[in-house]
């Protein structure tokens, strides 16, 4: 089996794209120390070998009904149901985890109603599922978008920053059929240029930048690297499950979405008030973790606690046993 390995400038250029992961390799090149014939090749490497990857999802400025729902299965049905799920376009990410569930699907629909057809109609139809619970979420507070890989100093973040502004949204409103067709391209390439965008929806080249300028600026699409993480510092990940009283979810939410750990913070209407999902060095880093949670937020109690063991999908990614992009 071959080898990989992240250096310190392949995560460099990793947390650089993370900050603007549709940056020219020339604008990137005297952040990360390399020029940029040598960060296109190598960010070809790192994308052939399945190690990092620039994908897009539905954003908050779209309309969208996002859910966790924990699945138990018959132990020799863990594979067949993880397969047969990973077909579905409303399953965002699955994680195949130890604990008290074997599955924890991240979902994301267009509307209640196809979210309560997945959980009442197409749930029930795999085979070999025990048992389910559906936290649908309430509100977003973070998500790995903001996770970094701290490789960069302070002041190179604000001069990529300055150099690259966000996109601004243009005048006109972007047709539905536009939107859709940018979103489709950039669900397979995340930094697919504006001449491939234009080629590809059969739009001009100053139709489509400004297209993908106001997708982008109104959040309506989330463009964002993603890592492979056995391969990254941070290889062990785990799902949270909080009960915190109703008078201070809001509170402790926010206190959770400043912690280095966090790639994932929602409230929810569920069992539990809050579902954080965390990256840690080490497993021994769980017991850190919640000794600082219980010292600094004594209303947050701990229900419950999941380790993730293999992720086969991610933001609609279909992953290797290690973690790596299939395809």
């Amino acid at each position: 089996m071959q080898e990989y390995y992240l250096d310190e400038r392949d995560l460099r250029l990793l947390h650089a794209l993370q900050i603007r992961p549709r940056a020219p390799w020339a604008a990137l090149a005297p952040i990360v120390g390399a020029d940029a014939v040598t960060l296109a090749r190598r960010w070809g490497a790192l994308e052939e070998a399945g190690l990092a990857w620039v994908t897009s999802y539905r954003g908050p400025g779209a309309k969208y009904t996002g859910a966790i729902i924990e699945i138990a299965c018959a132990p020799a049905s863990i594979a067949p149901a993880t397969a047969d799920l990973a077909d579905d376009e409303e399953v965002l990410s699955i994680d195949q985890t130890a604990g008290g569930r074997d599955l924890v699907l991240t979902l994301l629909c267009r509307s209640d109603a196809d979210l309560g057809r997945f959980v009442l109609d197409r749930l029930p139809a795999v085979a070999g599922i025990t048992s389910t619970r559906t936290h649908r979420g309430i509100r977003l507070l973070a998500d790995a978008q903001q996770w970094r890989l701290r490789s960069l100093q302070e002041r190179e973040i604000t001069q990529l920053e300055l150099a690259l502004p966000q996109p601004s949204a243009a005048q006109r409103g972007v047709p539905s059929e536009v939107e859709n067709e940018v979103a489709a391209i950039l669900r397979d390439d995340g930094r697919a240029s504006v001449a491939h965008i234009s080629q590809k929806a059969g739009i001009s080249p100053v139709r489509a930048k400004n297209a993908l300028s106001t997708i982008l600026a109104e959040r309506r699409l989330i463009v964002r690297l993603e890592v492979a993480r056995a391969y990254a510092p941070w290889p062990v990940s785990v799902w949270y499950f909080l009960r915190v009283p109703v008078t201070q979810v809001e509170a402790v939410a926010g206190r959770l979405v400043g912690l280095q750990e966090v790639r994932f913070v929602a409230t929810t209407g569920g069992l539990y008030s809050i579902l954080m999902m965390v990256w840690l060095r080490r497993i021994e880093d769980m017991t850190v973790l919640e000794r600082q949670l219980g010292e600094r937020l004594p209303f947050a109690e701990i229900m419950d606690r999941s380790i993730v063991l293999r992720t086969p999908k991610h933001m609609g990614k279909r992953l290797s046993a290690d973690g790596r992009r299939i395809g």
